[in-house]
């Protein structure tokens, strides 16, 4: 959508997810991109996640943050919440890759938490195995299903929105990573985790530049956080991620951890991601969307940078997937 003085603004990206509704609108002008304008909505704690009450308070939650707002049309990007999407990584010999679209179905129908037949599926080819000459290639596959999908969607419809593209999480996270942090070029060689702690989960997404490689979901978030010993257990599905990763030659070795987070997020998170990132040894960093972006100063655009631990990254992420 291009605005007066050469400005392009961007969908809203919507991130709802089990206990906040994000919704952002970036733009980009002569000096790069800016905030042009954002809304959060806490979910309610009587309120279950998925039951019909959630979506009725979806929906007008949605509708109320786009009426409160300066948002510009009514087009969105948005992703389903993390418990919706299951994701797998599998290998698939390269001679059957013109079949995978038949071949998903049979490998994943036992590993999937809903029947085969209502999923939705994609997948993305991580490492075709040609530079160590095997046959095989490492596929991430992304499943959905169907019925969720149609009542995600029908949040919008019913608040008076238009879906413009549905993207899946890792994607958005990754996107924000290379517009906000990764935006020298030799930085885009280098394999990154990236790391975003949410209110009932915590995503773990691996890239090399703009390239998925890996991503998975550890259900533990800043709700399980508050017991003690589940800090610990969660650094060690984080290990366990990095080892599963660097078991595979092809894709390379981390060389840079990356925590998504606001500004108010727990100091005890942090020094932990900067054991982690000793251990490793490699370099880490707080990737703070709302501090690397100009924000419009406009007053229906307040974001308060200070003790916010909600972190943007995938909302603004879905806003990037409409910048060309």
């Amino acid at each position: 959508m291009l605005g007066m003085n050469g400005k392009k603004i961007c969908p809203i990206g919507v991130d709802l997810g089990s206990g906040y509704l994000r919704m952002v609108q970036l733009g980009k002008n002569d000096r790069g991109l800016f905030l042009h304008s954002a809304a959060l909505r806490q979910k309610p704690a009587d309120i279950e996640f998925h039951t019909p009450t959630w979506q009725h308070w979806a929906i007008e939650a949605v509708r109320e943050a786009f009426n409160g707002n300066d948002f510009k049309g009514k087009a969105v990007v948005t992703a389903l919440p993390s418990d919706d999407l299951f994701i797998d990584p599998i290998k698939i010999p390269r001679s059957a890759m013109d079949r995978i679209s038949t071949i998903l179905p049979q490998k994943l129908q036992k590993r999937l938490p809903f029947p085969v037949e209502n999923a939705l599926f994609q997948h993305i080819p991580i490492d075709s195995g040609e530079k160590n000459g095997s046959d095989i290639v490492d596929v991430l596959t992304v499943s959905a299903n169907r019925e969720l999908v149609n009542q995600h969607l029908a949040i919008y419809e019913k608040a008076g929105l238009e879906v413009s593209g549905i993207s899946i999480w890792p994607v958005a996270m990754v996107k924000s990573f290379m517009n906000f942090f990764c935006r020298r070029s030799n930085e885009q060689d280098i394999v990154a985790i990236l790391i975003n702690v949410g209110t009932n989960h915590t995503n773990v997404v691996i890239a090399r530049g703009a390239n998925l490689l890996f991503a998975r979901v550890v259900s533990i978030g800043y709700t399980q956080l508050e017991q003690g010993q589940m800090v610990q257990r969660l650094f060690s599905e984080i290990d366990a991620c990095v080892r599963y990763f660097e078991e595979c030659p092809a894709t390379g070795q981390i060389g840079r951890i990356v925590f998504l987070a606001g500004n108010g997020t727990s100091r005890t998170l942090c020094d932990r991601f900067a054991g982690l990132a000793q251990k490793m040894q490699v370099p880490a960093q707080i990737g703070d969307v709302i501090s690397a972006v100009e924000i419009n100063h406009g007053p229906e655009c307040i974001i308060d940078r200070r003790n916010c631990k909600v972190d943007w990254a995938t909302a603004f992420g879905l806003s990037l997937e409409g910048l060309n």
